[in-house]
């Protein structure tokens, strides 16, 4: 399987309405999307599927080394393979990636917010990040569309943990 078909089958296995949005797009902005999407992803996944707080740490360090090797072109991961061409045609900062991942490091020291700066901060770290970079993927021109995809990927993470909120409340009970 090749990085790029490991990165879509990634995509379409999350369920999510994003991936078939990623459809009508050029096809080199189609694998790029999909790659950093798939990236999310995988990061996102250490924290959700790791029991261990400990262990999802070291995943999530070992995700940064694999970072560092996407850009030096030495990555492992097929993720991180797909990401390579990306991050070079669409001069994607390695520091925003650590973001992403510094984001879902909040979501082992938090279990809850302590007040909206806390929560809003995390949100740009694990969206608004991402927004920023989708913006470069989709080749924005007016510099007042950062802000907004910025604005936009936070959006989107607060309706995320409002829709999830019920179920977080279940499982704190039950």
């Amino acid at each position: 399987m090749s990085p790029d078909q490991y990165c879509q089958d990634k995509a379409a296995q999350s369920g999510s309405s994003f991936y078939y949005s990623f459809l009508f797009l050029p096809p080199e902005k189609r694998r790029a999307i999909t790659a950093l999407y798939a990236y999310c992803r995988e990061v996102d996944d250490v924290v959700d599927e790791c029991s261990d707080a400990d262990i999802a740490r070291a995943k999530l360090a070992w995700w940064r080394q694999e970072i560092a090797g996407t850009f030096a072109g030495t990555a492992q991961h097929p993720v991180a393979k797909a990401l390579i061409p990306v991050v070079r045609r669409f001069e994607l900062p390695q520091a925003r990636f650590h973001e992403i991942i510094d984001g879902m490091a909040m979501d082992l020291q938090y279990n809850r917010y302590p007040d909206f700066a806390t929560l809003q901060w995390y949100c740009y770290r694990v969206a608004g990040a991402v927004g920023l970079m989708a913006a470069q993927i989709f080749g924005y021109r007016d510099p007042a569309t950062l802000r907004y995809a910025e604005n936009l990927g936070t959006a989107f993470q607060l309706t995320n943990i409002i829709r999830d909120l019920g179920a977080h409340l279940h499982r704190r009970r039950g």
